[in-house]
């Protein structure tokens, strides 16, 4: 009978502890929540104060990057004014809002405190231009739209014809992609064929493609695919031809010649057919 009498003894202290642990830790939770938003409470006034201050406005914004774009077209875009305020602004959501514009491919916006900030942009730039039914349109080196050609732009860019009723920004179709390709390779700086004497990419009707340049404007057909290996074997062909004083001459040359005969030897894909005028 003692045994039990001094389990229970043990037993009810056991359970005195627990409660009075279990109401200093409710105390402690208590505590830190209570300071927790009165601490969070401070933060949101000073925080609704600086962001009101007229010490922390914006009066200087500095638009670096532009090359086509006009800084105050940037600026126009952004929506900043004298009112805006550095602590209120959100970064992240006008470079977003930035990025949606065409002619921006990225944008980076850092503050300058206590009032300036600082937009740098990187701007699509055209590789071509796509001839649609609804005019011509500048494409960059993905196939993505960026704008109408507008009177006053310059039209020194490949034109790429034959596919007016398709729209623009699809880089899944080949044609697309041989033909910005090939143009690509013309803008490493080889001087026998530079991007400057591509005067028209012509897509038929399979996809096949055939160049004019802008000097001699015979064609040149591409075919299809293998656009860095073929822009390889031109440039040695056009050497050939401006070594032996024949280029004027030149009537058409064909890089795709013999290609899917059932007969054609295994090393007909480097053959290229050159024809000459009488």
């Amino acid at each position: 009978m003692g045994v039990k009498k001094k389990k229970s003894i043990i037993d009810y202290s056991r359970k005195e502890n627990e409660k009075k642990f279990g109401g200093k830790f409710l105390f402690l939770v208590s505590v830190v929540f209570i300071v927790a938003l009165v601490g969070g409470g401070i933060c949101m006034l000073i925080y609704q104060g600086l962001s009101r201050s007229v010490f922390f406005q914006v009066d200087k914004v500095d638009i670096t990057g532009c090359q086509r774009l006009d800084t105050r077209q940037v600026l126009s875009w952004s929506g900043l004014d004298i009112k805006t305020n550095l602590w209120s602004l959100r970064t992240t959501r006008l470079r977003k809002h930035l990025e949606k514009q065409n002619w921006i491919q990225s944008a980076t916006v850092k503050r300058k405190w206590p009032n300036e900030l600082h937009i740098r942009i990187r701007e699509r730039v055209p590789l071509a231009i796509l001839n649609q039914d609804a005019g011509l349109a500048y494409v960059d080196k993905k196939g993505f739209f960026i704008s109408p050609v507008l009177p006053a732009d310059s039209l020194d860019f490949p034109v790429i014809t034959g596919r007016e009723k398709s729209k623009t920004g699809k880089n899944g179709e080949e044609w697309l992609k041989d033909a910005l390709s090939f143009i690509s390779y013309a803008g490493g700086g080889n001087p026998v064929l530079p991007t400057q004497n591509i005067s028209e990419i012509h897509v038929g009707q399979e996809g096949q493609l055939t160049m004019y340049l802008a000097d001699n404007p015979f064609p040149i057909y591409l075919g299809k695919g293998e656009m860095k290996r073929k822009y390889s074997r031109l440039s040695k062909v056009l050497s050939w031809l401006y070594r032996k004083k024949e280029y004027v001459s030149t009537a058409s040359i064909d890089l795709n010649y013999l290609s899917g005969a059932e007969n054609a030897k295994e090393d007909s894909s480097n053959r290229v057919l050159v024809s000459f005028s009488k």
